[in-house]
Formats: C-alpha cells, sequence, structure tokens
C-alpha cells in the first residue's frame, strides 16, 4: 500500500525515519512540498478576503426611462469611478463582475452618488466620479439621408472602374435629437481598401456609427457595387469637325483626318469602334483665337462609352479656307 500523506510528512521531516518510508525518492517529496504551498496559498487567500479593503471600480452606466419620442442630444458617460470600502471577496466579486448603475433620463441632472448604492449593499461606497449627469434630452426626428460608401480601391493592370462606386440601398432613415439629425448631409460606410481588383465589387459593407449611438440607423449594412472590367488599346481614324460655325463660314483642316488612340473596356470595344457620335471636333471660338495657325482638336464621345486617356495623331492641326459667303 502507498504511504498516507501524514506518514511521508513524517519521513521528510524526521531523517530517522525516511529509511523506513515504502517510497522515500524526491518525486514523491515534491508532492508533498507542492500540496503544502498549495495548502498555505488557500489559507491565505481565506484570511486575506475577510479583510477590510479600499478599491477603485470602473462600472458601467445603463440610461432608463428614455421615452420613444425622445432622443438624447449626448452621452452621459459610459462608465463611472467608484471608491468601494468592504470584505475582500465582496471587492473582488465586483471587480470581475461590475453592476451598471443606472442613469435616469426623465430627470435633467442625475447624482450618481445616490444611484450606484442601489446596486451594491454588501460594501460601502466612499465616493463617485463623476458624481452628477446632465442629461441633454430633446425630440426625436426621422430623416432620409444618402449613403457614403469609403471605399477606396487599386485594380490589377489592365483594369479599371467604369462609373462610380455605389450602395443599395443608396440612402438609410436616421433617427435622433433634432440639433443632431438636421445637420446630417450624409451617413459613411466603413472604411474599406481593396487591392488588386481583377473583378466587379458587389459586396456587404457595416455602416460606420460615427456619433456614439446617438443615432439609430433603419438599416446595418448595405450592399456596394462597383463594375470593374478589363481594358484595352484601340486606334480608330476620325474626321475633323469645325463646330459653332458662323454663318457663311467654312473651315477645312490639315490633315482633315486624325487618329485617335485610347483605352476602352472589352466589353465596349465594338460599340467604340462602330458609334457615329463618336468623332474629333474643334470649337470656332478656338480658331478666332488662334495667332500660330494651328489649333488642338477635341474628342466627342457617346454618354454610353467609357474611353480613357484619349490622344491624337497628330496633335495639332493646320487649317484653311475660312470664309464668309456673301
Amino acid at each position: 500500500m502507498s504511504m498516507s500523506i501524514i506518514a511521508r510528512l513524517q519521513t521528510l521531516f524526521h531523517p530517522g525515519r525516511r529509511a523506513e518510508a515504502e517510497y522515500d525518492t524526491p518525486r514523491n517529496r515534491g508532492w508533498v512540498i507542492t500540496l503544502c504551498i498549495l495548502a498555505s496559498c488557500v489559507l491565505w487567500f481565506a484570511f486575506s478576503m475577510q479583510e477590510t479593503y479600499t478599491q477603485v471600480i470602473e462600472f458601467p452606466t445603463e440610461v432608463r426611462n428614455l421615452p420613444d419620442d425622445q432622443a438624447l442630444a449626448q452621452m452621459p458617460p459610459s462608465s463611472v469611478r467608484v471608491q468601494l470600502e468592504g470584505e475582500g471577496i465582496q471587492i473582488l466579486r465586483l471587480y470581475y463582475n461590475p453592476p451598471s448603475v443606472p442613469i435616469d433620463a426623465s430627470q435633467d441632472v442625475v447624482d450618481l452618488g445616490l444611484s450606484a448604492p442601489e446596486i451594491v449593499k454588501s460594501v460601502s461606497i466612499q465616493a463617485v466620479t463623476p458624481r452628477l449627469v446632465d442629461m441633454s434630452v430633446e425630440d426625436r426626428v426621422s430623416r432620409r439621408i444618402p449613403v457614403e460608401p469609403r471605399i477606396t480601391m487599386q485594380f490589377a493592370s489592365g483594369y479599371r472602374m467604369i462609373g462610380t462606386i455605389k450602395s443599395v440601398p443608396d440612402s438609410i432613415t436616421v433617427s435622433g435629437a433634432r440639433s443632431i439629425i438636421q445637420n446630417l448631409r450624409s451617413w459613411p460606410t466603413a472604411r474599406r481598401h481593396l487591392g488588386e481588383m481583377r473583378d466587379s465589387l458587389n459586396a456587404a459593407i457595416a455602416l460606420s456609427d460615427t456619433l456614439g449611438s446617438l443615432v439609430l440607423t433603419d438599416v446595418s449594412e448595405v450592399i456596394v457595387k462597383a463594375d470593374v472590367q478589363a481594358f484595352t488599346g484601340a486606334t480608330r481614324q476620325v474626321a475633323v469637325r469645325a463646330v459653332g460655325l458662323p454663318p457663311g463660314v467654312r473651315v477645312t483642316f490639315s490633315p482633315a483626318v486624325v487618329d485617335v488612340i485610347y483605352q476602352v473596356p472589352l466589353s465596349q470595344y465594338d460599340k467604340a469602334m462602330e458609334a457615329e457620335e463618336f468623332y474629333a471636333f474643334v470649337p470656332y471660338s478656338d480658331i478666332e483665337r488662334d495667332t500660330q495657325g494651328l489649333v488642338f482638336p477635341m474628342l466627342h464621345l457617346p454618354d454610353s462609352l467609357d474611353v480613357r486617356g484619349p490622344r491624337f495623331e497628330p496633335e495639332s492641326l493646320r487649317y484653311y479656307d475660312v470664309r464668309r459667303d456673301d
């Protein structure tokens, strides 16, 4: 049979009896020492927790009695510091599981020194910081405001975004204190940075809470969309037109045809090569201001085309035969 704990202690503290121990080994002595240390710690903790201590603990706050048609214009403190005096075991319990201190929204000024004692009965409260809280309450109003996507993107080589980033829904209903709601112009999403985009974006993004829960929103997230496509280079020959000519005036350009070199989405390549509203033009006002005999063409595009970085070959044109037919 194994030796009892008492027998092992006797052999440990009476060297003359060690030879009689059944299992007098370093391992057995280690277990005995460990048990003694644990017992000492438990006893020390038990006696310590019966002593009286003074401790400052941070308690969360909770707003209560706020009518549905009212809203806070300013948030009260989210926590208060309470100095407590009491038995160690009670202080320890409150430290790891602090109850919420109620803040009565129906009062103009709340004395937390009176509210805090209601939630702690087993200890004495010495001080509460802050002691007084001013409640700023107004009528609750609602408005519809647009969503502001805060998304930045980088694109893989050859890819671009067509149009702008949009959200679904594009607006939300917000409600809160009148003084806050009337100054809101938009509501932002959480910030996101996306890199190496090779496909269109269609993702749920949470709304940002920039006002610390003073304003309620009817949704907590929106779907953010962006059309990302591969672009390709293209070249098209177009005739140059003069626009804004007065009656009886005719202009001939040299050369009369130029090459337009540009980038276009792959999905729009054929349309860009065939669109009739794709042409180069020079306003007559540029010719009137010119003093060197050179003008620079501009590109006219259909609204449905997304053409990037257009340039002309040649970049400048000569013109002649500007006359009025009487």
